[in-house]
């Protein structure tokens, strides 16, 4: 037996097409709408649905539209092929309430006139074996194989509820709904139509078992195993499963005994893939729905690399028939095209380590039109009379309902009718078009992206990589989300013009899609930017930063060219960080007449070799003396980790630069210095920042302000964690927060007031060293401690920790590599 694959099908609440199943549930995107079927208790209860397609029953009217979704992309890989000839195998539900078996005949006729019906999850496994023989036997070169089921219907959730599952025993998945196809061909007939395969089908086996979903018979796991064992040996191990072995106690137990019987067929740490734990129970369609993910999954990458390209795929039906098949996918990569019509688009693939632009099927983005201007006064007058006619006939019509008596209303029964098992609330009805259905997607995994962004500088390092894998994953959603993708992303992007990180997530979602028009959008956005949002411009330029692409270059002159201050601050920090700021580039920054702008040169300046940094030194210390807070601040940094720690006990620059001056004596201050900064922070409200500062400048004599900031509710945590860096974990964590616990710990320390401490120990570079590598600390917080081992060291080279992980993480241990040796 030996099936080629040509094309799949999959439509299901997770999407609608065999990519969406791919990107979508590793996303965890979408969220499913809330259901709007009702028990007789009155609440909801947990069933999954297409939100393009209204609930009502699950009649053979909605399996029929579920599986031509899934038949129509199957067939699109034919392009130019008449495929009306081509025989259809449809696996449909066994015949229940609502769903007779006259109507499931009339679904098969109705997706081919001559369709042979099968039955249960199993019997795509059968109608394989039954495809082989024909093709085998010369009866025709190619077979469509549907599988569909539906549980979003009042009768089918009614029929489930009369057999409710043990409570002892694994949760099933909640109800659902879908529908996968499966083109299959002889090698013959798919090198006459010229179609690349998507991978072969090698052996299908089913058989009946012992214990099923009718009954309580004990798992014995015999027909799987034999039907394991049956199959052809593989190359080696197997890497990768598709089957339902999260969907149910039986399911489970069944798969758990056979892997354990036939462990010489399996890799210990093979690839697991449970389509029914992710988007719901699919009932009879589940055989054909995991066949279709396998060869998705692989086929665009989103197994790992050691899953090989070869799986098993299985599944039960309701009855006790277990099937399963061998299978292996081609060997796509993202340099490939995939199967159809010459200039197919290349198989869109994960990211991993980077962001780079991939080609999809989408619209092209085009910069809606300039809204017209605010009505004038005129204008307002005429509207406010408007209003005022309409509240007037709004209260005469209110008068006359109020005297009009409405007719009395009928008896109530005598007796009430039963409540029905289960009934559709219209009202919690979410009814949307697939258009919307894929904004949906694209919106709620921008905000995702938005969140990790600020995860990955605010949470522990610690996390990070799996962090960033999350939100690559969002990224590929995106990029996944239908043909409006793009236009939805930079909509997006628009509605939320006041968050930096949604900023963040904007620019890196747009940026990983090709076309120039992705670059346009970017550019656009940022001309939209309010002029005094800075935060944006660094949002932006780390995101672009993060992206490989072609054009990315030629966009980070256009934005440091701009006249809008805040796309010219990013241009210029999106060069800085790319090394491709020229040393001109830098000056002009510091000359322009935006703080944003001046900040960004200064943050270029900090980039440079320290000889080509010596030639903007004069500029920074004029810089110390500007009206700007910002700006002072900014520059006064750079000059201190530089080595000029005298701006440390500068008054007026600690005056003109505020509570941030703190940070200075943090970088290069020493106990002596106390005074004068415990003057400086009794002239300012307290803030996170100046407690981090606080603490890292390391004087016992400053337990005592921290200590009053523990009955601050908004910084008693920050209070906390400060004090805590300074004198270490010495009081438990259920007492972090009480003064009196911290008092007695300190006093016990016996510290000295003229020396500084890290962690209750004497302030030391390797103690410094091993505080930055430990993982515990934010990037942020780590960034501070950078900061300052340059500064006491003498290294006055910028320490880039902006990139993914790899990369970050190589900068700094190569950092504290050499701070180590200097300590």
């Amino acid at each position: 037996m030996k099936l080629t694959v040509l094309g799949l099908g999959l439509i299901s609440p997770a999407g609608a097409s065999a990519r969406d199943h791919v990107f979508f549930p590793r996303a965890g995107a979408p969220p499913p709408p809330p259901s709007p079927f009702i028990g007789p208790d009155g609440r909801r209860i947990d069933a999954r649905y297409c939100p393009w397609i209204r609930p009502s029953q699950a009649d053979a009217g909605r399996l029929l539209a579920l599986a031509r979704g899934a038949v129509a992309e199957a067939l699109a890989a034919l392009p130019g092929v008449d495929a009306a000839g081509i025989p259809r195998f449809v696996v449909t539900p066994a015949p229940r309430p609502g769903l007779p078996e006259a109507s499931l005949s009339e679904l098969a006729r109705a997706l081919g006139p001559a369709a042979q019906r099968f039955t249960g999850a199993a019997g795509a496994f059968a109608a394989l074996a039954r495809i082989a023989e024909l093709l085998a036997g010369g009866a025709g070169g190619a077979a469509l194989l549907v599988g569909v089921d539906s549980h979003a219907g009042v009768d089918a959730l009614a029929e489930r509820r009369r057999r409710p599952e043990s409570p002892w025993l694994l949760a099933p998945p909640p109800p659902s709904e879908g529908a996968g196809a499966l083109l299959v061909a002889s090698a013959e007939q798919a090198s006459r139509w010229g179609v690349a395969a998507v991978g072969e089908i090698v052996a299908s086996r089913h058989a009946p078992g012992r214990a099923t979903d009718e009954d309580d018979e004990p798992v014995d796991a015999a027909a799987m195993t034999a039907l394991l064992r049956s199959l052809p040996a593989a190359a080696g191990p197997i890497q990768a499963v598709f089957g339902q072995g999260r969907a149910g106690a039986l399911r489970c137990r069944e798969w758990q005994f056979t892997t354990a019987r036939c462990a010489e067929r399996l890799s210990p740490s093979y690839f697991d893939r449970c389509l029914e734990a992710e988007i719901g129970e699919l009932g009879a369609a589940a055989g054909v729905m995991g066949l279709a993910c396998a060869f998705a999954t692989l086929r665009h990458g989103a197994a790992p690399a050691e899953a090989g390209r070869s799986f098993v795929a299985w599944a039960i039906s309701r009855d006790g028939t277990r099937g399963i098949a061998l299978g292996a996918a081609a060997s796509t990569g993202a340099g490939k095209v995939a199967a159809g019509a010459e200039g197919a688009l290349p198989v869109m693939t994960p990211l991993s380590g980077a962001v780079i632009a991939r080609r999809v099927e989408r619209e092209a983005f085009v910069p809606p039109p300039v809204e017209a201007e605010e009505p004038g006064d005129e204008a307002w007058l005429e509207e406010s009379a408007g209003e005022a006619g309409a509240a007037a006939a709004i209260a005469a019509t209110s008068i006359a309902a109020a005297n009009d008596v409405a007719p009395a209303l009928p008896q109530l029964p005598r007796e009430s009718a039963p409540a029905p098992l289960v009934r559709l609330d219209a009202g919690r009805v979410t009814e949307v078009t697939l258009a919307g259905f894929y904004a949906s997607v694209v919106d709620h995994c921008a905000e995702l992206v938005a969140a990790l962004a600020r995860d990955r500088v605010e949470g522990r390092r610690s996390w990070l990589p799996e962090t960033e894998a999350r939100m690559l994953r969002q990224v590929d959603a995106i990029v996944a989300a239908g043909p409006r993708a793009l236009i939805e992303v930079a909509a997006f992007w628009e509605r939320w013009m006041d968050d930096p990180w949604k900023s963040f997530a904007g620019a890196i979602s747009l940026a990983a899609f090709a076309g120039d028009d992705a670059l346009a959008a970017i550019h656009r956005a940022a001309h939209l930017l309010p002029q005094d949002v800075e935060d944006h411009a660094i949002a932006v330029a780390e995101a672009l930063a993060l992206v490989e692409r072609p054009g990315l270059a030629g966009l980070a002159r256009a934005l440091s060219a701009s006249a809008h201050p805040i796309a010219r601050a990013a241009g210029v920090n999106l060069r800085s960080m790319r090394g491709e700021l020229p040393i001109e580039g830098i000056g002009a920054a510091l000359a322009d007449e935006h703080d944003a702008v001046v900040r960004a040169g200064i943050c270029g300046c900090e980039r440079l070799p320290a000889a080509q940094r010596a030639r903007f030194v004069e500029r920074l210390r004029e810089l110390c003396g500007a009206a700007s807070p910002d700006v002072a601040w900014s520059a006064a940094r750079v000059l201190v980790i530089g080595g000029e720690v005298d701006l440390v006990r500068d008054e007026a620059l600690s005056a003109r630069v505020g509570l941030r001056a703190a940070e200075l004596f943090a970088l290069a201050g020493e106990p002596g210095d106390w005074p004068r900064l415990e003057g400086l922070l009794g002239r300012h409200r307290p803030t996170r920042a100046a407690l981090s500062a606080v603490a890292r400048f390391g004087c016992s004599a400053s337990a005592g302000w921290m200590i009053q900031r523990l009955d601050d509710e908004a910084l008693a945590d920050d209070a906390a964690e400060a004090l805590r860096t300074l004198f270490g974990p010495v009081v438990e964590e259920a007492r972090e927060l009480e003064a009196g616990a911290w008092r007695e710990a300190i006093a016990a320390l016996r510290l000295d007031p003229r020396a500084r401490y890290r962690g209750g120990r004497a302030f030391s570079i390797a103690g410094a060293v091993e505080e930055c590598a430990s993982g515990r600390l934010s990037r942020l917080a780590v960034e501070a401690r950078v900061d300052e081992l340059r500064a006491r060291l003498r290294l006055p080279d910028a320490v880039d920790m902006s990139g993914f992980w790899v990369r970050a993480e190589a900068n700094l241990v190569a950092f504290l590599k050499v701070a180590r040796s200097r300590g």
